[in-house]
């Protein structure tokens, strides 16, 4: 069987190209390129035993908010991303509502394949929009 991988620019080491892979990737190009974040302030799987270690979860792509003097747990952007077929809205959901018990990002970004939705925290709750801003 063949093993084929694909490159990530912030981890800087290939990786095994799963279908999840290739949407994390496409979507850590999307950051760079469209929405101008800073290849240093990404983290991927970034382990969220880092604030909270009784956890093991993972976090897909986390954006740092280092530049506004945020803590750890107040990120930019939280992105969750899973390849088409796997999940549902609803089960992405569920498990975004686990990180969210840690971290309270400025905005979050689900990816489910080519599709994606954005959120931003407004007050407590986090309301739909149709994009994210440039960094």
């Amino acid at each position: 069987m063949l093993h084929t991988t694909i490159y990530d620019p912030i981890r800087k080491k290939d990786v095994p190209a799963t279908p999840e892979e290739h949407v994390r990737q496409a979507t850590i190009q999307f950051l760079l390129n469209e929405v101008k974040v800073p290849a240093h302030l990404i983290a991927v799987e970034f382990a969220l035993s880092t604030i909270e270690p009784k956890t093991d979860d993972r976090v897909d792509i986390m954006v740092h908010n280092f530049r506004e003097g945020a803590p750890l747990d107040k990120p930019w952007l939280l992105v969750e991303c899973k390849a088409p077929g796997e999940y549902t809205w609803e089960a992405l959901q569920v498990q975004l509502n686990k990180y969210l018990r840690i971290l309270t990002p400025k905005y979050v970004m689900l990816a489910l394949g080519d599709t994606v939705r954005y959120f931003k925290l407004d007050g407590k709750k986090f309301i739909k929009i149709p994009s994210i801003p440039e960094y």
